[in-house]
């Protein structure tokens, strides 16, 4: 086993042995608070719901330990001893040693890319099989049937090569023809076309898989009308999505930029809300377009692809990474190694920046807190809302600080509500 090999070891035992540590520390903390319910919740959340809740908190934990354990297994067995093998065969099956020039060379690394991502996100499939038909069953949230998640899977398959292959092959027609300034041309690409999917998707993707009808006319869209119109916020469409023909949960968000931005409610959602309480979530959402940080994230978004290409223009320019995981280093036919490499290692690094990441978003999530107290001139709609929401979705109420640090992109409940009454 050589240098490299080993500090890709530590790195994934290191990560594995944090995730296990900190969901240990969650259990152990939920567990701890389960005998009676929070004072703070006590109006609001019933005994036999926060029974319920700490039952699905920790069904979902010790599940968890199982998925912690065979994506270290997988991720070492991918990275030492498959993506080698399988580039070389699919290489092969292609005739990636032959003309390596052209339009030719673009399609078949391409095609090798697209085909090995795929086969290792199906990999996971009997774990997200397991959540959804037990876990997510046994506490009354599912409410697919295997035909409709069968074909769901099928959807994204395809929707997965119609998406991917274009983009993969305008990486690396950029790559091919521009060796030296790939990384910033490829990375413009890329930004320009999330930017499009942004509008693409509530219109093109989103209706394979939900329907989506109109707001009816009634006090709820006139609410959320003159909400909009009071703050400025310019949308499309008012929707609801049929959230309930798969899962109980509820959410509401907007999607797309511009003129072109859709808010989207789960019909879950307009179930389990009032008028009041709905109105408020929406200008949390609208908050966040207010306090800029869509743009904010839209610029990180940009950096981190610059910086994340940079690296990658970088380790093409070293043969001893590819060779210390089993590929032959030839100039020219490294791109598509790089980045399945990457793929695998890098978010054993990026794991560790999690709590800036979502210490920033909690930042954000605070903000919009905010926002939504000053426009509906009350924290009462807004704290009533999540108090429901963690209610019907059996929301952790006591998760263990540190926990919440790694894992959480929103401030708890308890953080938010202290927050909303400062």
């Amino acid at each position: 086993m050589n240098f490299l090999q080993i500090i890709f070891l530590i790195l994934l035992g290191a990560k594995t042995g944090a995730n296990f540590a900190l969901e240990f520390l969650n259990r152990r903390n939920v567990l701890a608070n389960a005998g009676s319910v929070p004072a703070t919740f006590a109006q609001t959340i019933t005994p036999e719901t926060y029974k319920k809740t700490v039952a699905y908190t920790v069904a979902k934990t010790d599940f968890g330990f199982t998925e912690d354990a065979f994506d270290a297994f997988w991720c070492a067995v991918t990275v030492l001893c498959i993506l080698a093998p399988a580039f070389a065969f699919l290489g092969r099956l292609v005739g990636l040693e032959s003309t390596m020039s052209g339009w030719a060379a673009v399609w078949r690394e391409g095609v090798i890319l697209v085909a090995i991502l795929l086969v290792l996100s199906w990999v996971s499939l009997p774990f997200n099989a397991y959540s959804t038909f037990r876990i997510e069953a046994k506490f009354g949230f599912n409410k697919s049937s295997v035909g409709l998640w069968i074909a769901d899977l099928f959807k994204g398959l395809f929707i997965g090569i119609a998406i991917g292959l274009p983009i993969v092959w305008a990486l690396l027609a950029v790559y091919h023809a521009f060796p030296q300034t790939w990384w910033v041309i490829g990375q413009c690409l890329l930004f320009v076309f999330q930017l499009l999917l942004l509008v693409v998707y509530p219109k093109l993707i989103l209706p394979l898989f939900n329907k989506l009808s109109p707001l009816p006319a009634g006090e709820l869209r006139d609410t959320l009308e003159a909400l909009a119109a009071r703050t400025g916020f310019v949308a499309e469409k008012i929707e609801v999505i049929d959230g309930s023909k798969r899962s109980g949960h509820s959410n509401a968000y907007f999607t797309g930029f511009g003129k072109w931005r859709r808010i989207i409610l789960y019909d879950t959602l307009i179930a389990q809300l009032s008028v009041k309480e709905i109105e408020a979530v929406l200008a949390h959402e609208i908050g966040h377009s207010k306090r800029g940080h869509i743009t904010k994230r839209l610029v990180v978004a940009l950096v981190s692809g610059f910086v994340f290409f940079a690296f990658v223009g970088w380790i093409l320019t070293q043969p001893e990474f590819f060779t210390a995981f089993g590929f032959d280093h030839r100039p020219g036919l490294m791109f598509v190694p790089a980045l399945l490499l990457l793929a695998q290692i890098l978010p054993l690094a990026t794991f560790w920046l999690s709590p800036i990441s979502n210490y920033i978003s909690r930042k954000h999530e605070y903000e919009a807190d905010v926002f939504a107290k000053e426009i509906t001139g009350t924290p009462d709609a807004l704290i009533s809302a999540l108090h429901k929401l963690h209610k019907e979705n059996l929301g952790n109420l006591t998760p263990h600080p540190l926990y919440s640090t790694f894992n959480y992109s929103h401030p708890t409940l308890l953080e938010r509500e202290s927050a909303l009454k400062s």
